[in-house]
């Protein structure tokens, strides 16, 4: 090897290490920064005329597996989504309670049928009359809570759910403009590992929103769909175009209602949660308490001399009208709240039964032990007054601790698919190490060559002189 080759070859490899070493300490730099994937160069050989004339860098390598990613995306949206139904129907069970609760309402009709049979026991007793009274106020107000409850969760969803269709078409617009910057970059040749990490958080966060399925072009860009092909972003958006929008509780891309078959068509992400919700939960969640309300007013209704009458409980003070939203019109009779002898005689009653006469407190009694028809989804088609509000109590806690154990197990799946893409490719700051003492080693062998070619081209100048 000539001595200008040999100073050739070294100072290559010095100006590689000095590139390897900027490349560590960029890696060790973004550590801890979320998203970064870790850079490599590219290296190869240079030769020269079939010799060795030292090493070039080709490239920044940034190395992804596509398939982790995927499957890290899929199994967080698919968290995300359970995580905020789970929430929803935690916050509507908490005012509902469980079935044993004081505060649920199949343990407040439980006490006013208690509270009816100390009155048969007592029918002359102020303090019986006024206690079933009191009851039955206590159970329409539970009823009334309920159902506001179940509103405010619906409501609360619809805002989030605004939200997160926001939030992916805001991201959508920082993605369509990375896209442009990255296919420009590369083009030129330049290093867009910076600008592909943020289009990667970025894509996450829309993951985390909808379920998403991605593909990228020769130039760089990438594509982004629904993962039943829905497509999100394939061309460059303009400002304030919005892919997915949200008209009423529909969310729509391409002018396909995704919720009509969320299932299908959205399949995970919060917006998927936030539709269950809306469209789904609280809504079957109104219909039981709804019929639960009706089976109230119509069994008293008609346990009074005139059927078509209001009797312990109204419909917003009037007679029975109509099963939809009845939960939170529910009330006692203002009748039995000012003249409680009308619990004992009739809610109807002209004038007061003579003292003792059970007649009518046994007709009230009869009520709890009747079979009534029900139509409300997953509850049983006929049942007493009081099995079918144990049931809806119980199919609540169900619906709740059902989607908190598919929201654990989905967390556990997502937790372990992320810590595997960090671990394949996010910075391990002892390997970098590692890298930057060979990289010192490299360098020190460089400038070692660089140092004996110069010692032996001083010895040749002299020997020449």
């Amino acid at each position: 090897m000539s001595v200008q080759l040999a100073l050739t070859s070294a100072l290559s490899g010095l100006r590689t290490t000095q590139q390897q070493a900027a490349m560590v300490s960029h890696n060790l730099a973004n550590a801890t920064t979320a998203g970064y994937v870790r850079r490599d160069l590219d290296l190869s050989a240079v030769t020269t005329a079939g010799r060795g004339a030292g090493v070039r860098v080709d490239a920044v390598a940034r190395k992804v597996d596509e398939l982790l990613i995927r499957d890290a995306r899929f199994e967080t949206s698919r968290y995300s989504g359970q995580e905020a139904r789970a929430s929803a129907l935690a916050d509507y069970a908490l005012v509902l309670g469980q079935p044993q609760d004081e505060k649920s309402v199949s343990t407040q009709l439980s006490k006013l049928q208690q509270a009816f049979s100390r009155l048969h026991d007592m029918p002359n007793d102020d303090a019986a009359r006024n206690a079933v009274v009191s009851q039955a106020v206590a159970l329409a107000g539970g009823l009334n809570r309920a159902a506001e409850a179940a509103q405010t969760v619906q409501d609360d969803a619809r805002g989030r759910l605004q939200t997160s269709v926001d939030t992916v078409n805001t991201s959508l617009q920082r993605i369509s403009d990375l896209n442009g910057k990255i296919a420009t970059l590369e083009t030129r040749g330049g290093d867009a590992g910076d600008l592909r990490d943020q289009r990667d958080r970025l894509l996450d966060q829309v993951s985390q929103e909808i379920g998403i399925r991605t593909y990228s072009r020769e130039d760089g860009q990438v594509v982004v769909m629904t993962r039943n092909g829905q497509t999100l972003l394939d061309h460059p958006l303009a400002p304030g175009e919005s892919p997915l929008t949200l008209l009423g509780d529909e969310v729509m891309a391409n002018g396909v209602t995704l919720s009509a078959n969320p299932d299908s068509e959205i399949q995970s992400g919060r917006i998927m949660g936030y539709v269950q919700t809306v469209k789904q939960d609280m809504p079957r969640a109104m219909a039981q308490l709804d019929e639960l309300a009706a089976g109230l007013v119509q069994a008293f209704q008609g346990a009074e001399a005139d059927p078509t009458q209001p009797g312990l409980f109204t419909d917003a003070g009037a007679a029975y009208g109509a099963t939809a939203g009845l939960a939170s019109r529910i009330a006692a009779n203002d009748a039995v709240r000012t003249e409680s002898w009308r619990v004992q005689s009739g809610v109807q009653a002209a004038a007061p039964l003579q003292p003792g006469d059970q007649t009518q407190i046994e007709t009230f009694q009869a009520v709890f032990t009747g079979t009534r028809s029900f139509a409300a989804t997953d509850m049983p088609a006929n049942a007493t007054l009081g099995s079918y509000a144990t049931a809806m109590v119980s199919a609540q806690q169900g619906y709740r601790t059902g989607a908190e154990s598919e929201m654990n197990a989905r967390k556990i799946s997502a937790d372990t698919l992320e810590t595997a893409r960090i671990n394949r490719d996010g910075v391990n700051i002892d390997d970098e190490m590692q890298k930057l003492l060979l990289i010192e080693q490299s360098y020190g062998a460089s400038a070692q060559v660089v140092q004996v070619a110069g010692r032996m081209i001083d010895i040749l100048l002299q020997i020449k002189g």
